[in-house]
């Protein structure tokens, strides 16, 4: 399995060279990039286009054949501002995995597009085929898109978008997971980093919700004990702090997941103050 991912993305991994921005000093050498431009090396960008698709069959106790179509692809980092970049890489695999384990490429596709690691099946019984068969009744899929959303001179954003359908069931469930990484420190952003007060927190969540949706505390899904719970997931973009809610967290899925914009103007001067920390206020570029 090892050498056929390999092999996989010896064809599709194409590397692309970007200008990026960033705090690397110059140091007089330069690389010539595809359409013909000088590119410093301080500020050389580097990623890798994977598409990968995996489909299975897999044929159930009863004698029905069922199948399994999974697909990952990612514009993957490889460089940013002329360095590796290890600790992006295993932030990003820990967001797609959950797992702190997966710290090299083929491991991390080979888990991803195993059918076994979506289901409660033994993985024995999958047999890789050419085409699966489009019936809702008998396909299930899991897709992972893995793109960069945006950069500036301090913060690399990538999100990360999952769906998986199982065979048969009403709909399917998806989510928006994200990775802020600091190009300073040249490590992603954790949420105790940058926030100081979750009971501040909750508040301003509050109002982000009732500002980005118009809904009330009445329209979401709050614990007996009366506190909004935490968000499982955040971004930070620009001077915006995002709370991010999956589907079925705090709402329907009907209302589908919830991304809430703390916009500065939502709180007073000195409550952004005590809600994030110096360094979260730096991130943001807060300022009075």
């Amino acid at each position: 399995m090892k050498k056929i991912i390999l092999l996989l993305l010896a064809i599709i991994a194409v590397p692309t060279l970007l200008s990026c921005t960033g705090n690397g000093t110059s140091t007089g050498n330069s690389t010539t990039a595809s359409d013909g431009s000088i590119i410093n090396d301080s500020t050389l960008c580097q990623f890798s286009n994977i598409d990968v698709d995996k489909m299975y069959s897999y044929v159930d106790d009863e004698g029905d054949t069922l199948y399994y179509d999974n697909s990952f692809s990612a514009f993957w980092p490889q460089i940013i501002n002329g360095k590796p970049c290890p600790n992006l890489q295993q932030a990003l695999f820990r967001a797609m995995t959950d797992s702190a384990e997966l710290n090299q490429l083929d491991k991390a596709i080979d888990f991803l597009l195993n059918p076994a690691n979506y289901t409660e099946i033994e993985a024995d019984r999958f047999t890789p085929v050419n085409a699966v068969m489009q019936d809702d009744r008998k396909l299930s899929t899991n897709e992972i898109d893995v793109v960069m959303q945006s950069m500036n001179d301090r913060l690399l954003l990538y999100h990360l978008g999952t769906f998986s359908y199982m065979a048969g069931g009403a709909h399917g469930t998806y989510a928006h997971n994200y990775v802020t990484y600091d190009l300073k420190t040249e490590k992603a952003v954790a949420f105790e980093d940058v926030v100081a007060d979750t009971t501040l927190l909750r508040t301003a969540i509050l109002k982000a919700i009732k500002n980005t949706y118009n809904y009330d505390k009445d329209d979401l899904f709050i614990p007996d004990n009366g506190l909004l719970p935490l968000p499982r997931d955040f971004y930070i973009e620009g001077s915006v702090f995002h709370a991010v809610y999956q589907v079925y967290d705090i709402a329907s899925y009907a209302q589908g997941a919830i991304d809430a914009p703390i916009y500065p103007y939502l709180l007073k001067p000195e409550e952004m103050k005590r809600l994030f920390t110096p360094y979260g206020q730096e991130l943001i570029d807060y300022t009075d």
